[in-house]
């Protein structure tokens, strides 16, 4: 999986950790930039054309999609 590039599986700690991320990182002069917010735990095949599957679809309903994924991308910004 791709869970390493994150801070936790929780949204309320991830989003304290970005955050201060980002101030951190921008305090000293740098352009900070957050990216594979949504859905990113997935890592194999995570795109077609390996000849082993199709790629696989990462479906999240809305109040997912808001209460874990967004919340900690929405404190970053």
């Amino acid at each position: 999986g791709r869970n390493w590039e994150g801070f936790s599986p929780d949204p309320f700690l991830s989003g304290v950790a970005v955050a201060q991320t980002v101030k951190g990182i921008q305090a000293a002069g740098v352009m900070a930039c957050t990216k594979h917010y949504v859905g990113n735990e997935q890592e194999h095949f995570r795109q077609g054309g390996t000849g082993l599957a199709d790629a696989i679809s990462s479906n999240i309903d809305d109040t997912t999609l808001h209460e874990l994924y967004v919340w900690p991308f929405a404190d970053a910004v």
